[in-house]
């Protein structure tokens, strides 16, 4: 069996601090770190740390001819992730500046593309390998991504779309969508429901079933510690976050934790229910520790 996952790469600046800042105040951090990261190489990190040993995982992606590289590319190797088809670029690597509560653990991330933006698929991507499914994200361009959903859909490969950060993408690419994971505010900025209205469960089984309308064969809307909702054509159902709020460390990198543990468990074969089960339980190990990839899970922490 074999995932590719199609995304950025990015190096994380991340700095903790007892509380975020206002608009114009400064405050003093109390840590800085940097490390591997973007959604792309997270997805590729959690697939490749999740799947068992006869899955082959690999992701196209650039980066820049920099120092921040050769740190990444090295990040995923260890994780088992093929990186013989990350390119590179003259624009610099991806960044991404995170800013990380300490009493919380809630984030605020703000990102700079550099050569995420150069990203492409070739057309013969999905016929010179046996893919079984591929993870996409919106850390790319966005014509990439709806090319690379439609050559997937015409090649009979499974798609795990997780469009994050949330943009306006073409009405028809839904159609190419087998599993749509979206977060709260993603599901609200995508459908135009209201973000207060997705505190409530009707709200967010309405904002579900506007995205199954679009064409998505399977929509999960994850919702931190209120757990996550999912329906498909036949099913639906609620699934308890299992965390408690004081194990909670660093939320950072949870959502790519729990793509990529979904398209595992989906490339092996599980239900629904016991699909977004398994993606969630790797999410809930990873919030309890610090660091978007480092906090990704190894299969065998799942399996005690």
């Amino acid at each position: 069996m074999s995932i590719l996952i199609i995304g950025s790469l990015n190096t994380d600046l991340i700095t903790t601090t007892p509380r975020l800042p206002l608009p114009g105040e400064t405050l003093t951090s109390t840590s800085f770190t940097n490390a591997p990261g973007g959604k792309g190489a997270n997805q590729a990190v959690a697939c490749g740390r999740l799947s068992s040993p006869d899955t082959t995982v690999s992701i196209i992606g650039a980066v820049g001819t920099d120092t921040f590289a050769a740190p990444l590319l090295s990040a995923l190797s260890a994780s088992r992730v093929d990186t013989s088809r990350i390119t590179a670029s003259p624009s610099p690597t991806g960044t991404a500046v995170i800013l990380v509560d300490s009493g919380t653990g809630e984030n605020r991330i703000l990102i700079h593309p550099g050569a995420n933006a150069t990203v492409q698929v070739p057309d013969d991507v999905f016929t010179s390998a046996q893919w079984v499914a591929v993870v996409l994200q919106l850390e790319i361009p966005v014509s990439t991504v709806v090319r690379a959903l439609r050559l997937a859909r015409s090649a009979g490969v499974k798609t795990v779309f997780n469009p994050a950060p949330a943009v306006a993408v073409p009405e028809g690419c839904w159609l190419d969508v087998d599993w749509c994971v979206v977060n709260e505010t993603e599901a609200a900025m995508l459908t135009g429901v209201g973000v207060e209205v997705l505190d409530g469960r009707e709200g967010v089984e309405g904002a579900a079933r506007e995205l199954r309308r679009r064409g998505c064969g399977a929509v999960v809307v994850t919702l931190g510690g209120r757990g996550c909702y999912w329906c498909d054509s036949t099913d639906s159902g609620w699934v308890e976050a299992g965390v408690a709020r004081e194990e909670v460390v660093d939320t950072t990198g949870a959502g790519d934790t729990f793509v990529g543990a979904l398209a595992v468990a989906v490339v092996e074969g599980r239900g629904a229910k016991e699909s977004v089960e398994f993606a969630r339980t790797a999410a809930g190990i990873a919030v309890r520790k610090f660091g978007a990839m480092a906090g990704v899970p190894w299969r065998k922490e799942i399996e005690v």
